[in-house]
């Protein structure tokens, strides 16, 4: 699945960047007198050769090569083939170029790997007469950045929906749910009609815990969630208890499917694919995942979940960071702003079928309406409020627990009960 790679202030001046080929004349530079010195330029990808976006990469590094007299060593080897990463990276063994995305930029950061990447904002897009943080929105920097500033440099955008098929309901595309009492208007006269109105892979827990996740953090703005992992108190708000209640709502109507906390990825969003399912809540690469499985004439889109409050839209992200560590920063950089360019960033579109981190490059149709919700947000905020960073608790605490309310066998009460709990113990053994 591609989430598993599962999201400004001060510049330095563009000068200090040295971006261009430098001319090294010296007789120790390894290059005859006269000639400039060709740089190296070494990439390890947590893409698998065959998906799309390793095809794509792979031109785009081609073109840097030839353009700029770099020797690039690239290698696509795909999600397992990174897992020893940090460690080699931490030894000062690992690449230039690497993988990240808004979820994984804090465990980077943390490690102390993540080089910064502040002064590639006012690198010029080669041919463009704009600078990377022109063509960049403030949505899309804030994805990929924290308090150290911008970590990551973004080439695809990623966000959470609730999906459908216009071509079968037609009224969701004019007229989508505006209100909690909307959508369960909504699933009401599915179930009524005989059909089911959510289709929902309950063996993946991040997926389940979209719905307790999405009616927190939209209606209460970015910091909700994260703020449950860090004071039990946190737990008491009533913000808290209304989002699970909505949860315990879901799953007491009877909206899933027959036994969905035991449906294995991908039955049920392949089964909402083929018209089984109403609905389904998933991130943006669900269009692309359940092509093939996806009827002629389908109409894939997508609204978001109406929580109402402050209406806060996710925008995560995946690019690249450069390793701190690493033999050629400076020439990492410059690939940076190179790939931004947007013939190449288009490709992301009409091949990846994902959403480009430019905004002026039209995502997918299938993902325009995502795409418009992320420029009109009144807020945004990261995927999953960037507390899937903390693993421990992500993992084995919160997770376990929301799929015990998304199962029916606890309320919200006790959700609520149980989290501050739990989270009250797990902060102690931190000490």
């Amino acid at each position: 699945m591609t989430n598993v790679l599962s999201r400004t202030t001060a510049l330095v001046a563009v000068g200090a960047l040295a971006f261009g080929v430098a001319a090294c004349g010296t007789k120790n530079s390894g290059a005859p007198a006269g000639q400039p010195e060709q740089k190296s330029l070494v990439y390890r990808s947590s893409w698998g050769e065959q998906e799309p976006q390793a095809k794509i990469f792979k031109a785009i590094l081609d073109d840097f090569a030839k353009q700029n007299n770099v020797k690039v060593d690239a290698k696509f080897v795909g999600r397992k083939g990174t897992e020893n990463l940090p460690t080699e990276m931490a030894a000062g063994q690992g690449p230039d170029l690497f993988d990240a995305a808004t979820d994984n930029l804090p465990g980077w950061r943390a490690q102390n790997l993540a080089a910064p990447l502040e002064d590639v904002l006012t690198a010029q897009v080669p041919g463009e007469g704009k600078t990377v943080g022109d063509v960049l929105p403030d949505s899309v920097r804030q994805a990929a950045s924290d308090d150290k500033g911008m970590g990551i440099l973004p080439h695809t955008v990623i966000s959470t929906a609730v999906w459908y098929d216009a071509a079968k309901h037609p009224d969701l595309g004019t007229t989508p749910p505006r209100s909690w009492a909307d959508l369960i208007a909504f699933l009401d006269k599915e179930k009524a009609a005989g059909r089911t109105a959510i289709g929902q892979d309950g063996t993946i827990p991040f997926y389940n815990v979209y719905w307790f996740y999405s009616a927190l953090v939209r209606a209460n703005g970015a910091g909700s969630l994260l703020a449950l992992s860090k004071d039990a108190a946190a737990w008491d708000k009533p913000e808290v208890l209304a989002a699970a209640k909505q949860v315990e709502q879901l799953t007491k109507g009877g909206y899933f499917q027959k036994d969905h906390m035991a449906t294995k990825y991908p039955a049920a969003q392949d089964d909402w694919a083929q018209g089984n399912s109403s609905l389904n809540i998933n991130g943006t690469w669900l269009a692309s995942e359940v092509k093939t499985k996806t009827p002629p004439g389908a109409k894939i889109r997508s609204f978001q979940l109406p929580a109402g409050g402050k209406d806060s839209v996710e925008v995560g992200a995946l690019g690249w960071g450069v390793n701190v560590k690493g033999k050629n920063v400076q020439t990492a950089k410059e690939f940076l702003a190179f790939a931004l360019q947007s013939k190449y960033l288009s490709r992301i579109s009409t091949e990846a079928l994902n959403i480009p981190s430019r905004p002026d490059i039209p995502a997918p149709d299938f993902l325009a309406d995502v795409q418009k919700a992320i420029a009109e947000a009144p807020a945004v905020h990261k995927t999953y409020d960037t507390l899937a960073a903390d693993k421990a608790y992500w993992v084995d605490l919160l997770l376990p627990l929301d799929d015990q309310l998304l199962a029916g066998k606890i309320d919200a009460a006790q959700f609520v009960a149980q989290g501050k709990k739990k989270t009250a113990d797990y902060l102690a053994t931190k000490g």
